[in-house]
């Protein structure tokens, strides 16, 4: 007996991972800070961009305020000459330790 022409079908049973989550948010997020520049990077990092620091302060307080809770893991600061001349790295994690 062959299988052929014969299609199985696998379900993945996976949630999404935390950047998924993040990447699902950010799309909006960024309609209402439009002079930001939002990004996710693998690992539940948000980077968030833009070329005056309280402004990205700002987006990133509105983030975290806005919800859903999260853990703030670890966070980065770095300057440039170009544009985006501000960018700010934070390491996200579900409270329980999720990834």
């Amino acid at each position: 007996m062959t299988n052929e022409g014969c299609t199985t079908m696998t379900i993945a049973d996976e949630s999404p991972t935390l950047s998924d989550e993040l990447r699902n948010r950010a799309g909006s997020f960024v309609n209402s800070h439009v002079d930001l520049w939002v990004a996710v990077e693998d690992g539940g990092v948000l980077a968030l961009a833009g070329n005056e620091p309280a402004a990205v302060f700002q987006a990133a307080a509105d983030w975290l305020r806005e919800g859903p809770d999260y853990v703030v893991a670890d966070a980065l600061w770095t300057y440039q000459t170009g544009e985006p001349s501000s960018t700010l790295r934070i390491a996200l994690r579900h409270p329980d330790g999720a990834a």
